[in-house]
C-alpha cells in the first residue's frame, strides 16, 4: 500500500479485521435461526445530513417484522454515520462489518463507497447503494454483489433530454453544473446525449458554493432551456435569478424538489416548467405499491416521502427480504444471485436488475408548479452504459 493515504491504509486494515470476524457470506452472529441483521450507512450528522433520511428504511423493517419477519426471523438493524468524506465512509463500514450484517443499505456518496469496497468484498455480503456515477458500477468496483438502487447519470441525462427535446421541443439549452465529480460526469452525459440528437448546447461550470449565477442565466436568454446539475442551493439560485432577470425558459434540475422542501426556493417562484429528474417519485407515480407506501409513510411520519428522504431504501429492504426468501439462506453469494433474478413492483416503480446490477430502468420527470410535485412524464426502459 505504498503511497496510499494513511486513512485508507488504516481503514482497509480495520475492514480486513472486521471481515475476518464476519460470517462466511453473511450468516449473522446469531447463526442460521437468530435475527437477520442489516446495516444502514449514510450521512447522519453535520450540515449535509437530512432529517428523516432513514425513515423509509426503518418503516420497511417495522412492516417486515409485523408481517412475520424474513422466513420467520426478526430483522434488526444499526445505523452508521459515513459523513460526506471517503475516510468517514471507510471508518463507518469497518464498524458496520463488526455488527456482522447480512447486507448493507445506503451509501449516497460515490467516493465513500469506493473507499469502502475492499472491506465489503472481504465480508462477501451484498450492498444496495444509492450512488449514481460510473465509479461505483459493479464493474468498476470489481464486485458483483453491489447493486445500484437508483438511476445512473446516463439514465438521468436521457430522461431529462427526452422530455426537453421530444416533449417540449427544445432545440438548444445552456448546461450549467457544479465542478465536482458527479455533476460534471452528469453534465458530460447530458451534453453528449443532446449533441447526438442535433441539439445546440452551451456549458458553464461553477463552484458548488457559488452565490451568483447572473452571467449563465443571462446567457440562457439565447437558449430554449436551462439544464442545471448541482445541489439544492444551486437549483434554488438558478430559478430565483432566472425569475429576477425575466428569463422565462424551462429549467431542468437534478434536485429542485429539495430546494422547495428546505425553503431555499419560495414555492411561488416554481412554475410548471421548473423541473427535476427523480430518483424515485413515489409520491407522484400513483401505482398501487407507491400509493400503499405513501399512505403508510404519511401515517407514520406526518409528511409525504419526498425523494430527498431516500424512499428507495424502502424498496432495498423488500428486495433483500425477497432475495433471502428465494435463496432460503442469508449466504452473501446466494442472496446476490437471487437479487439478480427478482422483479418487484415497489414504491419507486418496477425494479429488476439489468446485466450491470442496476435495479432502476425508469426515471420520473417532475414538475413543481406552485411548489407541488406532479408527474410530468415517466421515461421508461432507459439503458445505461455502466
Amino acid at each position: 500500500m505504498k503511497n496510499s493515504p494513511a486513512w485508507l491504509a488504516a481503514a482497509v486494515a480495520l475492514g480486513l479485521s472486521a471481515a475476518a470476524c464476519a460470517p462466511g457470506g453473511g450468516v449473522g452472529s446469531s447463526g442460521a435461526n437468530g435475527p437477520i441483521r442489516i446495516a444502514y450507512l449514510g450521512i447522519l450528522s453535520g450540515p449535509n445530513a437530512v432529517k428523516g433520511s432513514t425513515d423509509a428504511f426503518e418503516l420497511a423493517i417495522k412492516q417486515i417484522n409485523a408481517e412475520g419477519g424474513i422466513n420467520g426471523r426478526t430483522v434488526e438493524y444499526k445505523k452508521f454515520d459515513t459523513d460526506i468524506t471517503p475516510q468517514g465512509a471507510a471508518r463507518a463500514t469497518s464498524l458496520a462489518l463488526r455488527y456482522r450484517p447480512v447486507a448493507l443499505v445506503g451509501y449516497s456518496v460515490t467516493s465513500g463507497l469506493k473507499a469502502s469496497i475492499l472491506s465489503i468484498k472481504g465480508a462477501g455480503i451484498p450492498v444496495l447503494h444509492n450512488t449514481l456515477g460510473s465509479l461505483t458500477s459493479a464493474k468498476n468496483l470489481k464486485y458483483d454483489r453491489a447493486f445500484r438502487m437508483g438511476p445512473t447519470t446516463t439514465q438521468y441525462a436521457e430522461a431529462a433530454n427526452s422530455y426537453l427535446i421530444d416533449t417540449l421541443g427544445v432545440k438548444s439549452f445552456l448546461m450549467l453544473h457544479t465542478e465536482d465529480a458527479a455533476p460534471s460526469e452528469g453534465a458530460r452525459k447530458v451534453i453528449d446525449n443532446a449533441r447526438s440528437k442535433g441539439i445546440r448546447t452551451t456549458e458553464r461550470a461553477v463552484p458548488p458554493n457559488v452565490t451568483d449565477l447572473t452571467e449563465p442565466v443571462l446567457a440562457a436568454r439565447k437558449a430554449d432551456a436551462i439544464w442545471e446539475w448541482g445541489y439544492a442551493t444551486t437549483d434554488a439560485l438558478v430559478v430565483k435569478q432566472a425569475a429576477q432577470n425575466n428569463v422565462k425558459v424551462p429549467v431542468m434540475t437534478f434536485s429542485v424538489g429539495s430546494a422547495v422542501a428546505s425553503g431555499l426556493l419560495p414555492a411561488e417562484l416554481a412554475t410548471k416548467n421548473t423541473l427535476n429528474v427523480s430518483n424515485c417519485g413515489a409520491a407522484v407515480l400513483r401505482t398501487p405499491e407507491s400509493e400503499k407506501f405513501v399512505a403508510a409513510y404519511t401515517k407514520a411520519y406526518g409528511r409525504s416521502p419526498a425523494d430527498y428522504l431516500s424512499p428507495n431504501n424502502y424498496d432495498s429492504m423488500y428486495l433483500i427480504k425477497a432475495a433471502i426468501e428465494q435463496a432460503g439462506s442469508t449466504d452473501g453469494a446466494k442472496v446476490s444471485d437471487a437479487l439478480r433474478t427478482i422483479t418487484r413492483d415497489g414504491a419507486c416503480g418496477t425494479l429488476k436488475a439489468d446485466d450491470k446490477n442496476n435495479m432502476f430502468q425508469n426515471v420520473p420527470v417532475l414538475s413543481w408548479e406552485g411548489g407541488k410535485p406532479t408527474l410530468a412524464k415517466l421515461e421508461e426502459k432507459l439503458p445505461t452504459d455502466f
